[in-house]
């Protein structure tokens, strides 16, 4: 199951709980299923053939967490309006294209399934460098803990966002860490991947670390920040929502034109 996919499914859980705990005498509760969407998880970078898109369905509250790739679509991306590429199925609903990405240029997403059309654009932001990872120290919640800390530059002008994506040992940590750059406008950043659900997290010695740096434009963005603050309850709604999504068409998701980099090191 995909990070989008688990976080849709907590958010319609979380709201079906927060129903029910509202009420002040025992009711019996017919939860009805409700129509499903198509989620959509695509992506462009810099690096050589990167297309790659994520087509599944959402889930009902009492669905199994088996991921529902969908294999059946019609995919393409184009870069300026030029001819479309067309992406493969791969097999589990994912797909790929032999294509790269290149900084300041524009990429549409046209998916076509089930006799629907959804359609995405993203421009590819220019890329800041990823300078250093390194691990610190920091005492959280009375025990020292060992933090991925990441380096960069960010460039002048407001409008640059960021997503840090870190895995251990070849696995892939979930927390989604994403910045804009209202606060640090052409400065230099020093930035600690902190994990605040977990209140034992801590890197250890040998862990074998590799931190992904993307450089996302603001509707990217905005679709991971309030993906974060709806699983988190921070929405000011009254009950949490899906994010939001710069897919037109009625699916949820997401589709990013964004600049690559990854640094791998040792946990001493």
């Amino acid at each position: 199951m995909t990070q989008t996919t688990h976080y849709i499914k907590f958010l319609l859980f979380i709201t079906s709980l927060l129903f029910l705990v509202s009420c002040e005498k025992v009711i019996n509760v017919n939860i009805k299923n409700v129509e499903k969407k198509y989620v959509i998880e695509g992506q462009i970078t810099d690096n050589a053939n990167s297309a790659r898109v994520n087509l599944s369905e959402t889930f009902n509250i009492f669905d199994s967490n088996k991921f529902n790739g969908i294999e059946t679509a019609e995919m393409t991306i184009s870069e300026n309006g030029k001819t479309p590429v067309r992406l493969n199925h791969a097999g589990g609903g994912i797909y790929r294209g032999n294509m790269t990405g290149v900084p300041g240029r524009t990429y549409k997403l046209t998916v076509k399934v089930n006799g629907q059309t959804f359609t995405s654009t993203s421009t590819m932001p220019r890329k800041v460098n990823f300078d250093t990872l390194y691990v610190t120290e920091r005492t959280f919640i009375g025990k020292m803990r060992k933090l991925a800390t990441v380096e960069f530059t960010d460039a002048p002008g407001l409008g640059n966002a960021y997503r840090f994506v870190q895995y251990i040992d070849g696995g892939k940590e979930n927390t989604i860490f994403v910045m804009d750059d209202n606060l640090i406008d052409g400065r230099k950043v020093i930035y600690e991947l902190m994990i605040f659900g977990d209140a034992e997290y801590t890197l250890k010695s040998e862990d074998q670390l590799r931190v992904e740096m993307r450089c996302i434009d603001m509707p990217s963005y905005k679709f991971w920040y309030s993906l974060t603050q709806g699983a988190m309850g921070q929405s000011q709604s009254a009950s949490p929502g899906n994010p939001v999504s710069n897919i037109e068409g009625g699916a949820i998701g997401y589709f990013s034109a964004q600049t690559f980099e990854a640094k791998s090191i040792a946990v001493k």
